[in-house]
C-alpha cells in the first residue's frame, strides 16, 4: 500500500523540479530582438557626420568614434581595463528606436590568459566597420570581464 502513495508522490516531485528547469532555461534564451537597452545607456546614430564620446562600465572605460554612411558603420574605439584580467569581451550593440536590440558584433577579444594581457590591464585602439540592421537608430556597448585569478 504505502509504494503506491510513494511512486506518485515521487513523480509529483519530478514533475515541479522539471517545470522549474524548463522555467530557468527559457528565461536564459533571450536572445537578440528580446533584449533592450536603457535609454541613458544608448547612443543616437548620426548619419554621414563623425560623432565622438565615451562609455564606462565597470570592466572598461571606452573613447569612440564613428561615422555612420548607409547602413554601414566605421568605429574606432580606444578602451582601457579599469583591472587586471583573464579575459575581456567587449561587443557593439545596434539597437532600434526603443532600444530593442536587433544585432550584438564582437569588437574585442582578448582570448583567455594571453600571455602579455594576463599581467596588465589592456590599452589599445581597435578599429571595425560593420554592416548594419535595416531599422538600426541607435547603439550601445557591453562589456565582460574574467577578473583576474591566481598569480
Amino acid at each position: 500500500m504505502r509504494s503506491k502513495i510513494i511512486i506518485p508522490e515521487a513523480l509529483k516531485c519530478m514533475f515541479v523540479m522539471l517545470s522549474i528547469l524548463l522555467i530557468a532555461f527559457q528565461s536564459s534564451c533571450v536572445g537578440p530582438g528580446q533584449m533592450t537597452v536603457a535609454p541613458e545607456r544608448r547612443i543616437p546614430l548620426l548619419k554621414d557626420t563623425p560623432h565622438e564620446g565615451s562609455w564606462e562600465s565597470s570592466d572598461v572605460a571606452l573613447e569612440y568614434q564613428y561615422v555612420e554612411q548607409t547602413g554601414v558603420i566605421q568605429l574606432s574605439v580606444t578602451g582601457k581595463a579599469k583591472r587586471k584580467f583573464d579575459q575581456l569581451t567587449v561587443w557593439v550593440l545596434f539597437l532600434d528606436a526603443q532600444g530593442k536590440v536587433l544585432e550584438t558584433k564582437s569588437i574585442y577579444n582578448s582570448g583567455f590568459r594571453t600571455v602579455d594581457k594576463a599581467t596588465k590591464r589592456e590599452k589599445g585602439t581597435i578599429e571595425k566597420t560593420f554592416k548594419m540592421p535595416l531599422e538600426t537608430t541607435n547603439i550601445a556597448f557591453r562589456s565582460s570581464v574574467k577578473p583576474r585569478v591566481g598569480r
